[in-house]
């Protein structure tokens, strides 16, 4: 399932509805609940399975209790507790590397959302509005046991598969740095290993390269539009030990020939200066030029000139790149950029439906 699914699913799925995300390491299965979390206005506790003893999660006796009530009486841990007196989001994050006794110690939680035992001897329950959700890393790369079959069926379980698209509309809100953005939108089978990889072999993933630009940027590599031609000589270093050496091969050579890239800013704000080398690129490079306007567009507001600028640029394409530019407008949902730009290329556009309109009457 792809991350556009898998979020409009976990805004209507009901609160007493146990979820597990099933995904390789680094696909943002801990980032998609922290939105969720986000957007919900809810607590977001983080129980990390794989580092709890039993200890953490049935607590610890309460001997002053026991004394009070003649009963075998617990101290229930600091998290379990927050989420019975307020609606969270309870993540049991890596729950299939945690000790057999910890997700034993799990299940009550998850089927019947109470555990332990008060005063008065009744378990527990969680806050009518805290929701359950669980994150596993599946397959035979990683140290997990399998999901126990009673405890699996408690769950609704999906396999999450983010595409490249997911990872990029995610990068463009985070401020990842626009080059390893543009990199992955070109080469998105760096994004991650598309064939099985040797067991120990450091290879790239989403947060991986998330990871990379956070790293650059606090050791002063971050710039890295100014390397183009000559990357500063410690990029191809760094960069391995996050995403590998393949993908950070490609990457230096990436940057090495950012000086033959082009920006949205090229087209927007610059175009009267770059207009000759754009105009001669290939197609495939406008339609990455197209899909930068497109990031540009979903997290900036377009003045006048802007708006002109880039019909300047769509004046200059094939009528397919005019359309394909005039959809990745309006997909990104900015009304006042689509206003300023529909209005200077409304003609064209329907002209270009009714050409496409004759020519499927003709068949």
């Amino acid at each position: 399932m792809d991350a556009k699914t898998l979020v409009e699913i976990l805004d209507r799925m009901p609160a007493t509805t146990s979820i597990l995300i099933r995904g390789d390491h680094g696909v943002g299965k801990s980032e998609i609940v922290r939105q969720l979390a986000d957007r919900s206005g809810k607590t977001l506790i983080d129980f990390r399975a794989s580092t709890a003893s039993e200890g953490d999660v049935l607590g610890f006796p309460n001997l002053e209790l026991t004394k009070t009530t003649g009963r075998a009486c617990f101290a229930l841990p600091s998290w379990y507790i927050r989420a019975t007196e307020e609606p969270c989001i309870l993540f049991l994050d890596e729950i299939n590397r945690g000790l057999i006794g910890v997700q034993n110690s799990l299940f009550q939680i998850v089927l019947d959302r109470e555990f332990g035992s008060g005063p008065d001897g009744l378990p527990i329950r969680l806050h009518p509005e805290t929701q359950v959700v669980a994150a596993a890393n599946v397959g035979s790369n990683y140290q997990v046991s399998d999901m126990d079959p009673a405890l699996l069926d408690r769950f609704w379980a999906v396999d999450f598969k983010p595409t490249p698209s997911d990872w990029l509309a995610w990068a463009g809100t985070a401020g990842i740095s626009p080059v390893i953005i543009d990199f992955i939108r070109q080469h998105p089978d760096h994004l991650r290993p598309v064939r099985e990889v040797e067991p120990g072999k450091v290879t790239p993933s989403g947060r991986a390269w998330a990871m990379l630009d956070k790293s650059l940027k606090a050791m002063g590599l971050g710039e890295l539009q100014e390397q183009a031609g000559a990357p500063d000589r410690l990029l191809y270093h760094v960069a391995i030990g996050f995403v590998g050496s393949e993908a950070s091969a490609s990457f230096v050579d990436f940057v090495k020939s950012l000086d033959r890239q082009f920006t949205a800013e090229d087209v927007l704000n610059n175009w009267t200066k770059m207009k000759a080398k754009i105009v001669d690129l290939p197609h495939e490079k406008k339609l990455a030029l197209i899909e930068k306007v497109k990031a540009h567009c979903s997290s900036n507001s377009w003045d006048g000139k802007q708006a002109k600028n880039l019909k300047s640029f769509f004046d200059t394409l094939t009528g397919e790149l005019q359309y394909q530019l005039h959809q990745s407008v309006m997909d990104t949902a900015q009304y006042s950029n689509l206003k300023l730009f529909h209005q200077l290329v409304q003609a064209r556009i329907l002209e270009l439906v009714q050409m496409a309109q004759n020519a499927g009457g003709k068949k």
